[in-house]
């Protein structure tokens, strides 16, 4: 077995790691956009010879899970490779495409947790494992006799974070492990806990008669917290048009849709009466009227999901005199705030009836801590990827590597 780190030694997102058995089988993990200044995306086509351009010269591609920084470039893979995705994951991505003008093109295969996938000589099998995009997966990767896990983005602090420690059993031993690094440079850092999170968002939400809620839809966990939380404070959940769409297109009756709870709205912004085409209102609007927000404002006292380009429409709440002793939570990683977009909607939406901008947020990458459970795999080989930091990962786990891109890594 052969592993190459084709990009991603020293950069937090856009990784691309290959595999390559001695029978000349060839697989990608992961094929995302990189991210740049601010956290944009950028989405160029990085035109690698036998996967976006040229002739065939991988098997399959497989990827670890929705975020863009991971999914965002496989439109651009030749079409005659496999492309392996969990199917939700799936979901979820083609739905961001349809809400943000992308116009996502992609055949994929299903991906399913625990079930291996045989790629010639090769076997690649998906593990759920916990991280705040809806069912990421590590990927086992067996063949020549030895055994490599791509740990994708982890954590261990989400509500399914328990899982891990029985996962790491159910693997094993290992001879390599490419494994994320998000938070090595965080060197004192634990991170709190989604149930922490909920129990300091109770004292928010009996403070303030209306939340405002910013935070990334595809974070299903948070998602949960936080409609766990205005039931328990008696405060109606009201999600936005694409969280809607979202959490009912999963068919996952443990997340919140208008549909499955009496007390989750839909808030139809008037944007979507305007602005869109009557395919996209019948397929993505309409069935929301019913359960949208004009049946939930009345005793004032609502949770709801807002996005930072729905300023107009939130001004309009004030001025029909629904926001009285409202709260904003910023419930996302900090550095999003330097995006011009984001930092205008936040200077502006204190003049609107919102007294407080509150920040209550929980990593979505393991903490060192966590990183340090990798140990238990006994790999002779570790190598870092998704950090700026690489080195710091030797202060962590055992017999790691550090390597350059497109450096050939023999197992």
């Amino acid at each position: 077995m052969e592993v190459q780190i084709i990009k991603g030694t020293k950069q937090i997102g856009g990784c691309v790691t290959e595999v390559v058995s001695s029978k000349g089988t060839k697989i990608i993990i992961d094929f995302g956009s990189d991210l740049e200044g601010d956290n944009q995306i950028k989405k160029e086509n990085p035109n690698i010879v036998g996967l976006t351009t040229g002739i065939k010269q991988y098997d399959a591609v497989f990827i670890t899970h929705s975020h863009s920084d991971h999914i965002g470039l496989i439109d651009h893979i030749l079409d005659d490779i496999p492309v392996y995705v969990e199917p939700m994951s799936k979901i979820v991505y083609k739905l961001l495409g349809v809400f943000t003008y992308q116009g996502i093109r992609f055949k994929t295969n299903d991906m399913k947790l625990n079930k291996s996938i045989v790629i010639n000589d090769m076997v690649v099998t998906p593990y759920f494992v916990d991280h705040s995009a809806y069912n990421s997966c590590m990927l086992l990767i067996e063949c020549d006799g030895k055994r490599m896990l791509h740990t994708g983005d982890f954590r261990c602090n989400g509500l399914r974070g328990n899982e891990f420690d029985n996962t790491l059993k159910e693997i094993g031993s290992v001879d390599i492990i490419v494994t994320e690094g998000t938070s090595l440079s965080r060197e004192d850092v634990v991170n709190e806990t989604e149930e922490h999170l909920m129990e300091r968002a109770k004292e928010i939400f009996n403070k303030y008669n209306q939340v405002f809620i910013l935070q990334s839809s595809t974070n299903i966990d948070r998602l949960k917290v936080f409609y766990n939380v205005a039931t328990e404070t008696g405060k109606t959940f009201i999600e936005d048009i694409f969280t809607s769409n979202l959490t009912l297109s999963l068919k996952d009756e443990s997340i919140p849709n208008p549909f499955n709870r009496d007390n989750v709205y839909t808030w139809i912004t008037s944007k979507y009466g305007k602005d869109k085409s009557q395919r996209f209102k019948q397929k993505y609007v309409y069935k929301f009227k019913e359960r949208s927000k004009q049946k939930s404002y009345k005793d004032k006292k609502y949770c709801l999901l807002i996005k930072t380009s729905m300023l107009e429409s939130i001004i309009k709440l004030y001025n029909k005199n629904f926001i009285d002793n409202a709260c904003l939570i910023y419930s996302m990683w900090d550095g999003y705030k330097k995006e011009p977009e984001t930092k205008k909607f936040l200077e502006e939406i204190n003049k609107y009836g919102v007294k407080d901008i509150i920040d209550l947020h929980t990593s979505g990458h393991a903490d060192r801590k966590t990183i340090k459970l990798l140990n238990r795999l006994h790999a002779k080989k570790v190598i870092p990827i998704h950090t700026t930091e690489p080195e710091k990962l030797k202060e962590v786990l055992d017999n790691v590597v550090l390597v350059k891109e497109k450096e050939v890594i023999q197992v």
